[in-house]
C-alpha cells in the first residue's frame, strides 16, 4: 500500500505555486523580513537555520483556516459513517516552532500563532481524533532538534515524537491486535545531506551549509524478514506526504507504539491531502484491507488550503467533488 518511492522535496513542489507571486507576493508572505534575508524561496535565518518562504509568518486568512478545518471535519464524518475512524496529524510549522532562529526583524503575526489552536477547536468540536503535536513540539524543541536546519522536513526525532503522540491518541480506540508491531533498534547515528532549502540559495552561499548529523531508530529484521509486516495485515493506515517518507521513521515507530502493523500510503505534498486521501480510498490496497483507523497528515503551513487551492495544481477540485467522491469510494 505504499505510495511513490522517489523522495518528495516540498521546496521543489512549491516552485510552480510561488512562481507567480513575484517579488510583491514573496514580500507579503514574509512581511517585515529584510529583502537580504530572503533568497528566492529560502529565508536565511540565524545559526545556520533556513526556512521556506511558504511557511508564512504573516498574512493569514482566518476565514479560510476555519473553512478548511470544516472540510476536514466533514471528511472524517464520512469516514466515520463507513466504520473508519480518523486521526488528524497536524504537523506544526517549522518557522513558528523555531521562531528564535528567524531573521531578527521577522514577526510572527498573532493570527499565525493562533492557527494551530484554531484548527484544534474546529476539529475537536465534532469529536475528531487530534493529537496535540504543537504542545509536544514546543515542550521538546529546545532539548531536541525536531526539524533539520537546512531542510523543510522534520528530523526522525521529530517524527518519533509525533508518532508517540499519535499512538497515545489512537491506541485507546483500537482492540488488541493479534499481530505484532514493528521492532525498532536503539538510536543510530547518521548524517543527512545538505537540505532541500540549500539548493534555492545562490551558489556562493551553499558551501556554508554542511550535512547535518541526526539519530534514528532502524527497523529490526526478524527471521530474515522485514519487520514492517505486510500491508494486507494492517488495520491502521497512514495517509500523508513526504514527512511520512520511510527515511524519517514515522511508520515503524507508530507501529511499535501501537503494537500492531501499520500501512503507509504517501504522495508528494503538491498532490495535496485531499487528492491523496481519495487516491488511497480508491486503491487496491484499501479495497483489500479497509483499516479501522486512518492517520491523515496535514501540514500546518498548508492551512488554509481548501480542496480548491491552486497550490494543488491539477489535483485541485471543488469541495463538493472531494466530499462526494470520498463518500462514494468508502460506501458511506
Amino acid at each position: 500500500m505504499n505510495g511513490i518511492t522517489s523522495p518528495d522535496r516540498i521546496g521543489t513542489s512549491r516552485r510552480r505555486l510561488l512562481a507567480g507571486l513575484g517579488a510583491t507576493g514573496l514580500a507579503s508572505a514574509w512581511s517585515g523580513t529584510a529583502k537580504s534575508a530572503t533568497s528566492g524561496l529560502t529565508v536565511v535565518g540565524t545559526n545556520g537555520w533556513l526556512f521556506a518562504v511558504w511557511d508564512r509568518t504573516h498574512d493569514l486568512d482566518t476565514t479560510q483556516v476555519r473553512q478548511t478545518a470544516q472540510v476536514i471535519a466533514q471528511a472524517t464524518a464520512i469516514l466515520k459513517s463507513a466504520g473508519i475512524d480518523t486521526a488528524i496529524m497536524l504537523i506544526p510549522s517549522k518557522a513558528r516552532t523555531y521562531r528564535q532562529f528567524l531573521p531578527s526583524n521577522t514577526r510572527i503575526a498573532p493570527e499565525v500563532d493562533r492557527r494551530y489552536s484554531a484548527v484544534q477547536n474546529e476539529l475537536r468540536r465534532p469529536g475528531v481524533i487530534l493529537p496535540d503535536l504543537d504542545t509536544a513540539f514546543r515542550s521538546r524543541a529546545a532539548s531536541t532538534q525536531l526539524f533539520f536546519k537546512s531542510d523543510t522536513h522534520w528530523t526522525p526525532m521529530g517524527a518519533e515524537l509525533a508518532a508517540i503522540e499519535v499512538a497515545k491518541a489512537v491506541g485507546p480506540t483500537l482492540p488488541r491486535s493479534n499481530l505484532p508491531g514493528t521492532q525498532v533498534s536503539t538510536l543510530v547515528n547518521k548524517t543527512n545531506p545538505r537540505g532541500d532549502l540549500v539548493r534555492n540559495l545562490p551558489e556562493a552561499q551553499r558551501s556554508g551549509y554542511s550535512p547535518e548529523p541526526y539519530q534514528i531508530r532502524e527497523v529490526v529484521m526478524t527471521g530474515g524478514q522485514n519487520a514492517l509486516i505486510a500491508d494486507d495485515t494492517a488495520d491502521v493506515a497512514i495517509v500523508g506526504n513526504s514527512y511520512m517518507e520511510p527515511r524519517y521513521g514515522f511508520q515503524p515507530v507508530l507501529s511499535n507504539q501501537l503494537s500492531r502493523p501499520v500501512a503507509l500510503y504517501w504522495k508528494p505534498n503538491n498532490v495535496g491531502p485531499f487528492a491523496t486521501l481519495l487516491q488511497y480510498v480508491t486503491s487496491e490496497g484499501f479495497r483489500q484491507q479497509r483499516p479501522k483507523v486512518i492517520a491523515w497528515t496535514h501540514l500546518e503551513f498548508d492551512i488554509p488550503g481548501l480542496p480548491t487551492s491552486s497550490g494543488w495544481r491539477q489535483n485541485a477540485m471543488s469541495t463538493d467533488k472531494f466530499l462526494g467522491d470520498l463518500r462514494r469510494a468508502v460506501g458511506a
